[in-house]
């Protein structure tokens, strides 16, 4: 009996052995408290704890990706050529038109997972690595295709799988749309889009019509004042104030001419029917 064929029977042996000592097998399930566990390419499952059980030197754990039109392609696979499990089907052109449709990535080391440790905030992400092109990376799946995961117990030493998982069930992948296929209408709005939409708008255009009301103003004024300091008129005064272009002061008494006001020499004589205040009738007040 040559060795691959000895290798051959102990990893089916080992199999068996832990098939038959009635415990269930474990199936890949999802991470059952993240967001966005399933997306066109990606999928968040829980973590291997408490999978495999009993001491195993050198031994790691490993997920098999595949199509789940690909199951019995691996299976064969495995049942075949057990040691040439890890690089029959490289990530690169593992879903090529004439691959295998499965890639198999490294998870961790089996003491890591010890059924102590179980918790559902811990989780593996398939397809983290994105486009990667070592031949066991963690890549992305196809878009939109159906896949399912299996784990594999594989004492590395002796590149021989020890143990493995049932597969998880069929899971469907999201399926990314055309942009082109998008309604863009009115049709795909609700009614209360539409609503507050029109609200928005017009509120938009009350206070763009009041900013350029409030821009017109401003401009208007500073075109007045400034064609009033150019033609030389007499500035602002009091409302309420006397007008009398010429008068005395008692300080300027005894003078030939007036005290004339210069706020209204341009204005002539059209404030007061005397070119003085009146002289008699009115007390002067002192300053």
């Amino acid at each position: 009996m040559n060795t691959n064929a000895m290798i051959r029977l102990m990893s089916l042996l080992s199999i068996w052995m832990w098939t038959g000592e009635g415990q269930s097998l474990f199936k890949p399930q999802l991470s059952p408290d993240l967001q966005g566990k399933i997306t066109s390419n990606t999928v968040i499952l829980k973590e291997p704890f408490c999978v495999f059980e009993g001491p195993c030197v050198g031994c790691e754990i490993w997920l098999v990706a595949a199509l789940t039109s690909a199951i019995s392609t691996f299976d064969a696979q495995l049942q075949n050529s057990p040691s040439d499990i890890l690089s029959v089907s490289p990530y690169p052109t593992a879903f090529d038109q004439s691959s295998k449709n499965f890639f198999v990535t490294r998870v961790g080391r089996l003491e890591i997972f010890p059924c102590d440790g179980s918790s559902n905030d811990l989780y593996f992400q398939v397809g983290k690595e994105g486009k990667c092109t070592t031949p066991n990376c963690n890549g992305i799946l196809p878009d939109g295709s159906k896949v399912s995961f299996k784990y594999l117990l594989i004492d590395v030493n002796q590149n021989t799988v020890v143990r493995s998982s049932d597969w998880s069930d069929s899971i469907p992948l999201m399926t990314n749309k055309n942009p082109q296929s998008i309604n863009e209408g009115l049709s795909a709005r609700s009614g209360a889009m539409v609503v507050i939409t029109t609200i928005l708008c017009v509120a938009a255009a009350l206070l763009l019509l009041l900013f350029f009301i409030m821009l017109c103003v401003a401009c208007c004024g500073r075109k007045d004042i400034s064609q009033s300091q150019g033609q030389g008129t007499t500035p602002m005064r009091a409302m309420n104030s006397i007008r009398i272009p010429r008068y005395d002061i008692h300080s300027l008494r005894g003078r030939a001419h007036p005290y004339d006001n210069p706020g209204f020499m341009s204005e002539g004589k059209n404030y007061s029917t005397s070119e003085t205040l009146p002289k008699s009738g009115i007390q002067t007040q002192k300053l």
